[in-house]
């Protein structure tokens, strides 16, 4: 991860909290200057509640429960390093009320944390009593926009001119991010994560996202529920109309059928929602003239470099980040007969966290 910085704004050298509250997750990470006596496995008495809590699930292990991970990610020019608590959003008020608890006698009370994302405003006042914090609240957009710029930065990719990225978290917004920084949102869509996910749980009896997409690519096969070409015209005669007879004709078509499985269903949910992504993401970049789309958001439910699950399944690959994501690739792909390229910024669930401490202390 190279500095972060951009020529805009620049993380501060002293920590710094961001906490994203999305439909599925909560992101929090916090800045540490190497050297300081924070950045230490036993947080002393000066530190708030929040530090430790964060300081101690990265140093000491996050809770052993299904979903949380936690980690230390190191800047590359060896000044800074994050620290990352990531856990579902259903556990957000059992962790401020795990906070809460070392809060009692700390000598340091009321920091300031910058918050963003669908969740933070409804968990605002709950966060200043609960955690003893001031919450600072940061456009999700704007969020999005600066962690992609951080992302570019650190990958070292020159903007030249509009970048289209393609949010995907219970919804899908698409924003165009200009070279000097502006945004603004030009799409979206309401068939994104949540659409996927509640399908999901309903028809069939997954209820752990991972499982479910790890299920889809080693043993779905979405055709068993899709209605096909073929099954309406044939594979001779599809053939003779010039429709490849493998093409979807009606997504979820015989979802009745008796011989589907769980994996089918979510393999054809799966192809359903990457397909019309991947369609609006085309159409999207034809509009503003760029061959490039930058997807990031929860949905591709990327583990960041560095950190590992405190629950079951904790040898878990980034597989079900790679399977999603190959999924939109091809969708885009198809739609864009393969001129128009779906890219995947490193560390993508943690964007939206770490431009909100950028765009707070922008504004300090």
């Amino acid at each position: 991860m190279a500095s972060i910085s951009t020529q805009k704004s620049q993380l501060c050298d002293v920590p710094n909290i961001g906490i994203d509250i999305g439909g599925s997750l909560v992101k929090m990470v916090m800045v540490v200057e190497k050297g300081s006596e924070k950045n230490t496995k036993q947080a002393s008495d000066d530190l708030h509640a929040l530090e430790k809590f964060i300081l101690k699930s990265t140093c000491t292990g996050a809770p052993k429960q299904e979903g949380w991970q936690a980690g230390v990610i190191n800047d590359s020019d060896g000044r800074r390093s994050i620290h990352v608590v990531v856990f579902p959003t259903a556990d957000f008020e059992q962790a401020m009320q795990m906070v809460g608890a070392q809060s009692t006698g700390q000598s340091k009370t009321g920091i300031c944390v910058a918050a963003t994302g669908g969740g933070a405003q409804r968990h605002k006042t709950e966060m200043q009593e609960l955690m003893d914090v001031s919450v600072h609240m940061v456009n999700e957009l704007q969020a999005v926009s600066l962690g992609w710029q951080l992302s570019a930065a650190w990958q070292n990719a020159k903007q030249e001119g509009l970048a289209l990225v393609c949010n995907v978290g219970t919804g899908v917004s698409m924003i165009s991010i200009g070279p000097d920084g502006t945004f603004e949102r030009v799409g979206g869509s309401g068939l994104g994560g949540a659409t996927f996910w509640g399908l999901a749980r309903r028809l069939t009896a997954y209820r752990d996202f991972n499982a479910a997409v790890r299920a889809a690519h080693a043993s779905g096969d979405a055709s068993r529920v899709d209605t096909l070409v073929g099954d309406i015209y044939g594979v001779e005669t599809s053939r003779e109309i010039g429709m490849p007879a493998d093409l979807v004709a009606g997504f979820l078509g015989k979802l009745d059928s008796q011989s589907a499985s769980d994996a089918d269903v979510v393999a054809a949910l799966l192809r359903m929602v990457t397909n019309n992504l991947g369609q609006l993401a085309v159409y999207q970049a034809r509009a503003m003239g760029v061959d490039t789309v930058w997807f990031t958001g929860g949905f591709f439910q990327q583990r960041p470099h560095g950190l590992g699950d405190a629950g079951a399944g904790a040898d878990a690959s980034d597989d079900e980040a790679g399977v999603v994501q190959q999924a939109v690739a091809e969708a885009v792909a198809f739609w864009s007969g393969g001129k128009v390229e779906a890219r995947f910024p490193a560390d993508a669930p943690l964007l939206g966290a770490l431009g909100a401490v950028a765009a707070s202390e922008g504004t300090a």
